[in-house]
Parts: C-alpha cells; structure tokens; sequence
C-alpha cells in the first residue's frame, strides 16, 4: 500500500513507439516513419491527424489505419505495434500492393561474360 506523501517516481519512460506507413494504392511511395510519443499522441484521432500530415495523402485525410497483410483495419492506438508496416488509407477500400517490397531495388541476376579474353600478342 502506497502511503499519501509517496512521490511518483520520474524513472518511468513515456511510450514511444515507431511505425512506418505508407499511402494506400500508391505502388510509388516508399513508406514514411511516423513516431508515436504517448504525450503528444493521445488518442486514435491524434494519430490519424499525425499520419495525414506525414503521408500527404492525395485523397485527404487519413480516416483508416490498414495492416499491410491482408488489409485488416487497425481501430484503436493500443493495436499499433513499434517496428511494424501499416498503410493509410481515406475512405476507400483497402487496395492490395506488396507494401513492404515498395522502394527497395529491385536485383537483378548476375550477367556472366561466357566470352573468351582474346589472346595476348607478345
């Protein structure tokens, strides 16, 4: 039991959590880091605001908060998780792109030179 004139301890660290997000449809945005401090952002609505402004969506506001697999719909702060993928969308369905392969170069096979080295004159 905590007595009244026990001091809260300032060795709690807020909640800081790190997302990246891209734009729903959009097969050419390569995703921007959104960070999510708890102080800041205290609210689902808040970060909704959040990831409107760091996306520029062309279709407006960000109104849903997607997984890049599968497309489920993200509804509260709490279901969003550090290191992870989502995807911003407005009003409009969930539209199904390979998120997490978007910006990444693309490799190309490894041409062999079958051809033989002329030989050397002396």
């Amino acid at each position: 039991m905590s007595s009244p004139s026990a001091k809260p301890t300032c060795l709690s660290q807020p909640v800081v959590k790190s997302v990246v997000v891209y734009r729903n449809g959009d097969p050419f945005f390569p995703g921007r880091r959104v960070v999510i401090h708890e102080k800041k952002v205290s609210s689902f609505d808040v970060f909704l605001k959040e990831v409107t402004s760091g996306v520029n969506a062309p279709f407006g506001a960000v109104r849903n908060i997607y997984t890049p697999h599968g497309g489920h719909r993200v509804r509260q702060l709490d279901q969003i998780q550090t290191g992870e993928h989502y995807v911003a969308g407005g009003r409009e369905a969930f539209k199904k792109l390979n998120y997490l392969d978007i910006g990444e170069p693309k490799k190309r096979p490894i041409e062999t030179n079958n051809e033989q080295a002329p030989p050397s004159i002396s």
